[in-house]
């Protein structure tokens, strides 16, 4: 039997506050599941809210009131200070798994819950997801932002999804642990991450989710493939913004511009998949700038180039 902590209701939860510090006003995270299954956080009270699709965290990690509301407040970083936005996972025991599934259940819950249209923002593994609802249902999106990913994993990001399946399968949580020490451009960070590891390993792990459901997700993420390669579901109103040395989804960001007349992408020169950490104040802005303009910004694609800066987070 599967627990699902969550509620079930139609409504929403309040579960946590947050202070925002130098300011008199108070966030609050509201949690709770869509469709009696899917976990879901949002956070503000802003009408047109933002759908944001996590990442894989979302799955490999035990769903639960406070491991949404860590990852909506991860999230505050990158999006626009104005705008509020809803924060949906994974469900934790699914019937049937598959990418255009999951697609169809975003959809479902644009529909229900967001009046049928959103700007809808993908981040890392979230993005298949995303470029799949793309296809799958375009009217359901207003504005489509990608972050740290693109519409495929490169063949690099497919090598490393069957080392994280092989690890999962044979009981090697630590060493999947592990596959993440090596992830940022700062060698700092890296041992750090690998200290943490080393130090509360077993503490990190007794956070993960089951292992099978784990596996099964990344299978279906290794299964993405879109149909029509040669015909993107990217327009204008696209942003895709990530690093030069992605480790799952650099030369497919690339990609993404030379296909797609209209698209937005900006890559940033010499950052890897950890840069929504490292640059989350040059991807925020970006971000922010992109939704404010409609997403409109010329007839054809575009590819900037944003060379690295001094300091973490800029």
């Amino acid at each position: 039997m599967c627990s699902n902590e969550w509620i079930t209701a139609t409504g929403y939860n309040v579960r946590v506050v947050i202070p925002q510090f130098g300011s008199l006003i108070m966030d609050t995270i509201e949690t709770g599941t869509f469709l009696e299954r899917v976990p879901f956080a949002r956070t503000g009270n802003g009408r047109n809210p933002i759908l944001v699709i996590n990442g894989g965290q979302g799955f490999m990690m035990a769903p639960g009131r406070k491991r949404m509301s860590k990852d909506v407040r991860r999230l505050k970083r990158l999006l626009p200070n104005d705008r509020s936005f809803v924060l949906v996972g994974y469900d934790p025991c699914p019937v049937t798994l598959t990418v255009e599934g999951l697609a169809d259940d975003v959809a479902d819950i644009i529909d229900r819950h967001l009046g049928g249209r959103a700007d809808v923002v993908g981040i890392s593994y979230g993005d298949v997801v995303a470029s799949h609802l793309a296809v799958r249902s375009p009217e359901k999106i207003d504005r489509l932002v990608l972050i740290a990913s693109a519409h495929r994993f490169s063949t690099e990001g497919k090598r490393r999804l069957r080392r994280q399946i092989e690890l999962v399968e044979s009981g090697a949580m630590k060493g999947l642990l592990k596959e993440f020490t090596s992830m940022f451009r700062n060698p700092w960070l890296n041992r750090v991450v690998g200290l943490r590891v080393c130090i509360g390993g077993n503490r990190m792990l007794q956070r993960f989710g089951k292992p099978e459901v784990i596996v099964r997700y990344l299978e279906a993420m290794l299964r993405s493939e879109l149909p029509g390669a040669d015909a993107l579901p990217f327009d204008t109103r696209t942003l895709i913004i990530g690093g030069s040395r992605d480790q799952f989804f650099a030369e497919a960001i690339v990609e993404a511009v030379s296909r797609n007349c209209g698209v937005r992408v900006i890559v940033l020169e010499g950052e890897t998949h950890m840069a929504p950490v490292e640059r989350a104040t040059t991807i925020k802005r970006s971000i922010a700038s992109f939704l404010s303009h409609g997403g409109k910004h010329g007839s054809s694609g575009s590819l900037q180039t944003t060379r690295n800066l001094k300091g973490s987070g800029s």
